[in-house]
Formats: structure tokens, C-alpha cells, sequence
């Protein structure tokens, strides 16, 4: 994967995979300290700035804006359907099925003139240009959670299926157009430095808001999210292969023909 920065610059090339802020933030809502109720439908939302790319490096990556610098988020909103709720001890083992919801990658620099992401007030997290929009694929068991009181652990994995196009002037792929991504997570509790007072609170609103600002409330489950994402992209048809090996054999056909000469 290459990043760019949408002028036709490359920022960091040979990318494997997106290393989210472990301050990245989560929260259940209406949850609160509540056992879930198999079958109910939760809410979650997510939130974070990616702080590395694997495979690469990018020394401006998350630097100062006025300097230079840029920043790529993740904001999702999912929603998930109880599955099963096992009694542990002072706590429970919960896990959860995906059943809909989206999430978006955003690029934000000085250019673009969005607010650089900070965890504590949740602001600057979808305010800048989004070049990715993805659509996330229902269906199996995507995570579980398994809180004490005032603690927990817990992991949660969602596969996301691209809406229309990433843009290739922010992310491109020698392999293909991307057609997906795939995110995993350790999520926990305390939620320590990943404390926050609302999620996609977009503070500029320059290129729409495709999430509606939350406030945190006292009846939420907020989670500490260490996230990572890959991408998935397109695999040449059958056909594709075909013309290849035909144009392969032309060129052996030409090599040998001038060999013999």
C-alpha cells in the first residue's frame, strides 16, 4: 500500500498495515455496568488516529500541521447483536455478531484544514478529507468481552467492504483497486489514556459529517482500543492471467526469433 497526500505526493510506500493509537477509544452505548441481554442490539463506536504504518516509515506522520505534518484517522460505527452471555465469577463473558454499520478513513493536514485529532475532548477524528468509505460485512461471531467490576478484556475483529472507491490520490495499491479492510483489536478495561468525552466530534465539518457527535454518558461502556487494520484488494480475473501469459509468450516467441537471426 503507498499513502499519499493528495496532491501527488508519496508519503509512505511498501505499507502492510495500519498501526492504530493504543489511546484509540470505544464505547458501547447504554451499556454501563449492565449484563447484556442476549439478542439486544448494542452500539459501538470507534475512534482513533493511526500512529505507524507497518512496512514503512513516515517521519511526518502525525508531526505538527503548521510544520509539515499529517495525520490518517479511523471512525466506525458499528452495530453488534448479543450472542451469548456466560456468567464468570463477579463477571461475564459476552460475545457479539456483526449485524451493520460503516467506518472511515481520513486524511488531515494543513491543507486540508481540519482540527488534528486530540483523545481527551474526541474532537478532529472525521474532519478531514475522507478517502475511504467502507461498509462493514454482517455475520459471525466478532467479538466478545469479558468485564469484572471496574475491569475487563476483550478483542473484537470487523471486516468492511469498500462503498464506491478509496481515492487513489490518498491510497493505492500496486496489486489492485482496495476492495475492503480488515480491522482487529484488544480493547480493555480501565480506559486509562484512552479516556474521552464524545466520539466524532467534528469540530470543522469541511468535508461533511458522516458520523453524528456523541457525548459520552454515564450509563456508556468506554473502552481503551489498540487497533490494527490491513486492506484487501482486487484480484485480476482469469482473463487477465491469460492475456498476461499470451503477452509473455509473444515476448519468448520475439526473443527467440531474434536470437536465431
Amino acid at each position: 500500500m503507498t499513502v499519499k497526500d493528495g496532491l501527488g505526493n508519496t508519503l509512505a510506500s511498501g505499507i502492510t498495515a495500519f498501526d492504530e493509537n493504543e489511546t484509540g477509544s470505544g464505547v458501547l452505548k447504554g451499556v454501563g455496568s449492565a449484563v447484556p441481554v442476549v439478542g439486544a442490539i448494542q452500539d459501538y463506536l470507534y475512534q482513533a488516529n493511526v500512529v505507524s504504518f507497518t512496512g514503512a516509515l513516515s517521519p511526518t506522520l502525525n508531526g505538527s500541521f503548521a510544520a509539515g505534518g499529517y495525520e490518517v484517522t479511523v471512525a466506525a460505527h458499528v452495530q453488534l447483536q448479543v450472542t451469548s452471555v456466560t456468567a464468570v465469577g463477579s463477571g461475564f463473558v459476552a460475545t457479539f455478531k456483526t449485524i451493520g454499520g460503516s467506518a472511515g478513513l481520513y486524511y488531515d493536514s494543513l491543507a486540508e484544514g481540519g482540527f488534528k485529532s486530540d483523545t481527551a475532548s474526541g474532537k478532529g477524528f472525521d474532519d478531514g478529507h475522507l478517502f475511504g468509505m467502507f461498509n462493514v460485512t454482517p455475520g459471525g461471531v466478532s467479538s466478545f468481552f469479558s468485564p469484572t467490576v471496574g475491569t475487563g478484556i476483550g478483542s473484537a475483529a470487523f471486516d468492511f467492504k469498500v462503498v464506491g472507491a478509496v481515492d487513489g490520490n490518498y491510497l493505492t495499491s500496486s496489486t489492485g483497486p482496495v476492495t475492503g479492510m480488515n480491522f482487529s483489536s484488544n480493547q480493555s478495561l480501565p480506559v486509562g489514556t484512552s479516556a474521552t468525552t464524545s466520539f466524532h466530534n467534528n469540530s470543522s465539518n469541511n468535508f461533511g459529517d458522516l458520523f453524528p457527535t456523541y457525548a459520552v454518558g454515564n450509563n456508556d461502556m468506554l473502552l481503551k482500543v489498540d487497533g490494527s487494520t490491513t486492506f484487501t484488494t482486487a484480484v485480476p480475473e482469469p482473463s487477465s492471467y491469460s492475456l498476461l501469459l499470451a503477452g509473455l509468450g509473444v515476448f519468448g516467441f520475439l526473443a527467440r526469433r531474434r536470437r536465431s537471426v
